[in-house]
């Protein structure tokens, strides 16, 4: 299966585009948040088992609205 992926940066709008940008800007910040308050008051456990799985699945929902197409 070969699927071309097409990415036109023109086709959304700028609020969306904004949005985007504001939604991953809270997740570096959720995940910085989370690493120093886990550092802070020594959890037992790395922080990488909250901080990679966010990252994993708001890269994950970023892929799918970039390569979303309406027909």
């Amino acid at each position: 299966m070969n699927l071309p992926l097409h990415l036109h940066l023109a086709q959304y709008s700028r609020r969306l585009t904004w949005f985007m940008a504001a939604a991953w800007l809270f997740i570096a910040l959720k995940c910085t948040v989370v690493w120093w308050a886990m550092q802070h008051w020594s959890v037992p456990f790395h922080p990488l088992w909250i901080v990679a799985p966010t990252l994993v699945f708001a890269a994950l929902a970023t892929t799918l609205w970039l390569t979303h197409v309406e027909d």
